[in-house]
């Protein structure tokens, strides 16, 4: 049986990233730059105003105080998105709004607030101004052929806005992973039926489509079967869409648990069975050329075993370099009790203060209860070899990415 660590380094050394693919930017949200991004104008493009009032020669405007202004002759009004038509020339101005281009011969903005209108429409300058007041200096951004974004960029709304602003509408990203998602049981029944005695609704496959989608990745296909090998071991070949297929149910030992024995048949099973809890039952392998993961089919456990071993994958042939789940330490708010020798992962809240985080763990632990991991936005890591941890205990958490981002 591996360990967690084990099993992880097994599925990252058996996945690549996938190829590149040009989309427009906003559906490029969340994936992975695979091409640098240059610059090719500068940002700002040209000079320009950073606030609403006067474009004007510093100099002019030494000595300028409430009591002594200095007055200057207002040649043009220039609106953002206005070209300036005439150069400022010593006791001249111009009124000009945030964003517009300025004039040429103007070294300084004078705000708004530190003037007063003047006789025969001129402005009173009530301040001393600086060379550069207020001015956004052309390439003060980025300038015209520097690297905008580098390969391996993660693309978020201020990378795609950069990218916007440079004049992109298309950018080569590494594509999302297509995910089939197989659910198997004969127990199991679609929401929105009536429940018929001893059957249960499927709630795996919505819980991993979003999961898929939270993670980034899309769902290529849904597929439920029941106990049944020839069914299941035809779902898998039905996978043909996918990149990565999941599976949830028949990986066990059971009688009617088929899942594990299709893999050996159309693939090959590189582990089966890791020291965690919940989700010791899960398998991992290759069918058809695609990384199949036998995930447990009770609830909290299919989700548990997605965090530590499939969003790892996911991220990896999305072009991420951060693969392994993000921890954090925290202080314990309450004893939990554990039994070696396998490590735990346990459904909890952390909230983060001034002095870091703080950590409770759900009530419930059952490996069928959704309810312990409604609210929660990180796991308990409880140690292997751990027979307890202690209330004030510095442990190590997990941060969910649905609830801390990607």
């Amino acid at each position: 049986m591996l360990t967690v660590e084990e099993a992880q380094q097994a599925v990252l050394a058996s996945v690549e990233a996938l190829p590149p693919e040009r989309m427009p930017l906003l559906q490029a949200m969340g994936c992975v730059l695979a091409e640098a991004l240059v610059a090719g104008i500068a940002l700002p493009p040209f000079d320009n105003s950073a606030m609403d009032g006067y474009a004007v020669i510093a100099e002019d405007t030494r000595g300028a105080t409430p009591g002594t202004p200095r007055a200057l002759a207002v040649i043009e009004d220039l609106p953002a998105g206005k070209s300036p038509t005439r150069g400022i020339e010593r006791g001249k101005a111009a009124r000009i709004m945030t964003g517009a281009a300025v004039p040429a011969g103007a070294d300084a903005v004078v705000i708004v607030e530190h003037t007063r209108p003047g006789p025969s429409g001129s402005a009173e300058v009530l301040v001393e101004a600086r060379p550069g007041d207020n001015i956004r200096s052309a390439g003060e951004d980025i300038r015209a052929g520097e690297v905008a974004l580098p390969p391996g960029q993660v693309l978020g709304p201020a990378e795609l806005g950069l990218a916007a602003a440079l004049g992109y509408t298309h950018v080569t990203v590494i594509r999302r992973p297509r995910v089939a998602i197989v659910t198997t049981g004969s127990e199991l029944i679609p929401p929105g039926q009536d429940l018929p005695p001893a059957a249960i609704y499927n709630s795996n496959q919505v819980t991993l489509a979003a999961r898929v989608l939270g993670a980034g990745a899309e769902v290529a296909q849904l597929l439920h079967v029941a106990d049944d090998e020839g069914a299941v071991e035809g779902a898998l070949r039905r996978c043909s869409e996918a990149d990565l297929i999941l599976t949830t149910g028949g990986v066990s030992v059971g009688e009617y648990d088929f899942v594990k024995a299709a893999l050996e048949r159309l693939g090959e099973i590189r582990f089966w069975r890791v020291l965690m809890k919940p989700g010791k039952p899960v398998a991992f392998g290759k069918v058809l050329g695609r990384p199949l993961f036998g995930l447990p089919g009770n609830p909290l456990s299919a989700l548990v075993t997605f965090e530590i071993l499939v969003a790892p994958a996911l991220r990896k042939m999305a072009g991420r370099e951060d693969c392994l789940p993000r921890t954090a330490q925290a202080a314990l708010l309450t004893d939990v009790s554990h039994t070696p020798p396998r490590r735990d992962y346990v459904q909890a809240l952390a909230q983060l203060t001034e002095d870091g985080y703080l950590v409770q763990p759900a009530a419930k632990r059952g490996s069928a209860m959704l309810t312990s991991a409604v609210g929660a936005n990180c796991l308990l890591v409880i140690p292997e070899q751990s027979t307890g941890l202690r209330a004030g205990e510095q442990v190590t958490i997990i941060l969910l990415p649905h609830r801390h981002g990607p």
